[in-house]
């Protein structure tokens, strides 16, 4: 199965994962080529649609921004990543801009392929972010299933937090939302390392600087079955998916 590249996926900071924060990737000289690079990504063919709609990591007031995965046939993006080129000089993959830039518009017909799950590829979009220092170091750390939140909040007792965002097993360290938009690790074992403070996702360590947290993809607890299409999929995870939008 031929695969299609990955373009344009977001940290969010209530299911956090290592995709890259788009305000770490703001560069003016993508001025230069936003104009046609937008029209581009608006051209692409729709893929897989989605029932909630995508929002803007920069909250600047977006919150419909689009339901739909758009493709060309060799990538594939969500329909709103044209928002973030135009409006927030967002800079995306030289390979991928050089590739748009040398298309012509409309885009020649052809075969949408059918939106199975594994025809994503989105590891060389995550290799290029973590190049440019655009990744929260999040190596271990899962998005709790629902049992699993039960049982961390029972070990966290009377602490105070607003969610619990993520967890690493093997190190029994959980992240939590708290009140005023900041986050805390803290670690559920006796003896433990004591609690960590962030005023947000813009001071936690990137991948492969500060504290070594993140070397690794992190993952959905759930797996799907090979084959399973992928609006199947996604309806399946939708507790999760609420967690997330």
């Amino acid at each position: 199965m031929k695969r299609l590249e990955v373009i344009g996926w977001w940290f969010n900071e209530q299911a956090p994962t290592e995709l890259p924060r788009p305000q770490l990737l703001v560069d003016a000289a993508a001025r230069a080529h936003a104009a046609p690079l937008t029209a581009y990504l608006r051209a692409g063919a729709s893929l897989l649609r989605y029932p909630e709609p995508s929002f803007c990591r920069f909250a600047c007031g977006e919150e419909d921004m689009g339901h739909a995965d758009l493709t060309d046939g060799r990538f594939v993006w969500p329909e709103g990543l044209a928002h973030y080129v135009e409006r927030h000089d967002v800079r995306l993959p030289e390979h991928f801009v050089n590739h748009a830039l040398a298309q012509p518009l409309p885009l020649a017909p052809f075969a949408l392929p059918k939106a199975k799950f594994g025809l994503y590829d989105s590891a060389p979009w995550v290799a290029w972010a973590k190049a440019q220092r655009a990744c929260p170091d999040l190596h271990g750390f899962e998005i709790p299933t629902l049992d699993v939140l039960d049982r961390i909040a029972v070990d966290l007792g009377p602490v105070p937090h607003e969610a619990i965002l993520a967890c690493r097993g093997s190190s029994r360290e959980v992240i939590l939302a708290v009140e005023g938009g900041g986050i805390e690790l803290h670690q559920l074992k006796a003896g433990g390392n004591p609690p960590q403070r962030f005023a947000g996702w813009h001071e936690w360590p990137l991948c492969g600087f500060g504290p070594q947290r993140a070397r690794a993809p992190t993952t959905l607890s759930r797996r799907p079955k090979p084959g399973i299409p992928m609006g199947e999929f996604f309806a399946n995870l939708k507790p999760q998916r609420d967690r997330q939008s």
